[in-house]
């Protein structure tokens, strides 16, 4: 999960918020990754499962916060103890609280070894810092980690003993997925634990959100296959470049006729709830949007209440031999301040770099829930396929716009009216 730096904005906006037709919009700082090595900055999440069988696919029914993340629940240890977790491709730790955890664990599931048969000591420190001051650190301890009925066995994973920064969130840990090298030396995570133990024929997992807040359940996770039902057309793949975060090349993103960026090179993060890109390709793609950067939340802003929803252009990212569309309403925030829109686009400028040091965008949950995701660990690449929810918006757009509706209302109005009374000329 990558740490970005974003205090997710406008609390007072969100707060006034009263129109039934708008997203329940929680607003939580959004955390996310370790800044160890070259690292990023930080996010949002999403899961939940459900069991179908040893050595078969297991789903986990993933429930949407306020499209900021998606929890799920596993459990810990003999007997079990139940934790909300956010499912993370941009990490590869697993870590929830500590019964010793005393700072900003308040309302947080905790762990406690000595309640636990099957733990063991492992005895590896661990620390995880994120790009906005928030953190955890503690130890590593190895206890049969439960997702549905399938149990790992003897699986490590730490025990936070200290965490700051997560007293809003709703979950109480993160389930890491990403590759192997991003994780703390010597510990095996649990998706490749899964594949080793044999729990699972085949060592990939795929993820659907459903961008609509007020669905259940709000997505899934599978680990071991893929759910036909939750998109439609082929799926695209193309191959990991770099064995850490599920890294790939993008041919190119195109706004209109401009090129914002060619050859780049992009992650899949579920941890991330934004679209993340180097800021001068951001600035690129908001100028010609027509979007204005405000300083206050550090999002670009676009005028929703006189400006025609049409004079909106997609935003197109190519990738492997297909186009990936978003239109502006996929790529707006809304919200309703006073009766008047307000509305922040999802794409948002930072500087992040990969493991060479290539500036990366990042794809997270605002990419994500548009199109349904599958990660390959055997053959090393990643998916992409058009969601069964790619369609949902979470507004009308007749009840945005105001301002431009009613022009055109009017024009139409003023028209019918003229012809009326052309119309009545003629027939005396």
């Amino acid at each position: 999960m990558l740490n970005l730096y974003i205090v997710v904005f406008l609390l007072s906006i969100a707060n006034v918020s009263s129109s039934s037709d708008l997203p329940r919009i929680s607003c939580y700082r959004i955390s996310g990754v370790p800044t160890r090595n070259n690292d990023i900055e930080g996010e949002t999440y999403k899961s939940s499962l459900r069991f179908i069988g040893k050595t078969s696919p297991v789903t986990e029914i993933l429930i949407n916060q306020a499209n900021f993340y998606w929890i799920g629940l596993i459990s810990i240890g003999t007997p079990r103890k139940t934790f909300r977790i956010d499912f993370d491709t941009g990490s590869t730790d697993l870590w929830v609280p500590s019964i010793q955890c005393h700072s900003s664990c308040e309302n947080k599931a905790k762990y406690d070894s000595d309640k636990s048969n099957t733990s063991r000591a492992n005895g590896a420190t661990f620390g995880v810092v994120y790009g906005d001051g928030s953190f955890a650190n503690g130890v590593f301890v190895n206890d049969t980690v439960t997702i549905g009925n399938l149990s790992i066995s003897n699986q490590a994973f730490a025990q936070a003993k200290n965490i700051s920064g997560f007293s809003t969130s709703t979950f109480d840990g993160v389930f890491g997925l990403a590759y192997s090298s991003l994780g703390t030396s010597g510990q095996t995570s649990i998706f490749y634990n899964m594949w080793q133990q044999g729990l699972i024929t085949n060592p990939i997992f795929s993820f659907y959100f459903n961008p609509d807040p007020d669905a259940y359940p709000g997505g899934e996770l599978i680990f071991g296959d893929v759910d036909p039902t939750k998109y439609s057309g082929s799926i695209t793949y193309v191959n990991v470049i770099i064995h850490a975060y599920w890294e790939f090349m993008m041919n190119n993103i195109q706004v209109n006729n401009t090129i914002i960026c060619s050859n780049c090179r992009a992650i899949l993060d579920t941890g991330t709830t934004l679209i993340i890109g180097p800021k001068i390709q951001i600035a690129l793609l908001h100028l010609t949007i027509g979007a204005i950067f405000d300083e206050e939340t550090g999002l670009y802003m676009v005028d929703c209440y006189t400006r025609l929803l049409s004079s909106f252009p997609d935003v197109n990212f190519s990738i492997g031999n297909s186009t990936f569309t978003l239109s502006v309403l996929q790529y707006l925030l809304i919200f309703n301040d006073d009766d008047k829109y307000v509305c922040y686009t999802v794409f948002q400028g930072v500087n992040l770099h990969d493991n060479t040091g290539a500036l990366i965008w990042i794809l997270g949950d605002y990419f994500l829930n548009r199109f349904y995701s599958i990660y390959d660990l055997n053959l090393n690449r990643i998916g992409l396929a058009k969601s069964v929810s790619y369609d949902y918006f979470q507004i009308s757009p007749i009840s945005l716009f105001t301002y431009s509706n009613k022009t055109i209302q009017f024009s139409f109005n003023y028209i019918f009216i003229w012809l009326l009374f052309v119309c009545n000329i003629l027939l005396k």
